[in-house]
């Protein structure tokens, strides 16, 4: 987790994507692959540093297109320099969509305030089925998924959107739903075995509910390495 944080605050900006930041996204058919370092060199040529292009082909098959993203309103000039110096790739624009800043900063504040209000239902919901420790334990659980998560996700090169914030709340409610198994679990004991340690308590608690961990987040992982396999663009 600490690995992870230190690597995000080290980027800073750059793990944000055009969502977050603004910019163009252009989809580009071609020809002939052109190596994403090529790509980026013509886009330092014109002066144009902060440029992310990606090859992308849909689910289940399909025509590969280049993903290309650039600062705001320089689409057009990025695509006539590398039709210039790549004419044996034949780039042709498919489509640009444009976020300006002003629209990007609040997609920022949405995210934030979806995850927050998230966490905040969290600790209401559990403090009152079970009690407020419990609300306390199950958003610091939830917050060490989700900061893993992110870790991860950055330090394998990719930039946050608006579709990673989707799938941040996705594993906000796939970890409170395992959370609150094991809460189940514990308070079931305590009535049970009301003279045992609470550290005994918890730890017998997590072993009963082991098999149902493995097998649930087992069967969510197989899918999860399928989509990640076989997908393309945002589902991966």
């Amino acid at each position: 987790v600490i690995i992870g944080v230190v690597v995000v605050f080290t980027k800073g900006d750059k793990v944000y994507g055009k969502d977050f930041l603004g910019g163009d996204e252009m989809t580009v058919g071609f020809a002939q692959r052109v190596e994403t370092a090529q790509i980026n060199a013509a886009a330092a040529e014109i002066g144009m540093g902060d440029v992310t292009p990606s090859y992308q082909a849909p689910l289940g098959g399909g025509r590969e297109t280049l993903k290309i993203q650039t600062p705001y309103g320089q689409s057009g000039t990025l695509l006539a320099k590398l039709q210039e110096k790549f004419p044996e790739a034949r780039f042709e624009s498919l489509g640009t969509a444009g976020i300006g800043p002003s629209v990007s900063d609040e997609i920022k504040w949405n995210a934030l305030l979806a995850i927050g209000l998230s966490l905040v239902g969290i600790l209401l919901y559990v403090a009152f089925r079970f009690e407020f420790g419990y609300g306390v334990g199950a958003v610091v659980s939830t917050v060490h998924d989700v900061l893993i998560t992110i870790g991860l996700y950055v330090m394998l090169g990719n930039q946050f959107n608006a579709a990673m914030v989707g799938a941040i709340l996705l594993i906000v409610g796939y970890s409170i739903n395992d959370t609150i198994v094991v809460f189940d679990r514990i308070r079931e004991e305590l009535h049970l075995n009301p003279n045992a340690r609470l550290r005994d308590i918890n730890n017998l608690s997590l072993n009963k509910t082991l098999a149902r961990t493995i097998i649930t987040g087992g069967t969510t992982f197989c899918t999860a390495i399928t989509l990640a396999v076989v997908a393309g663009g945002e589902v991966h």
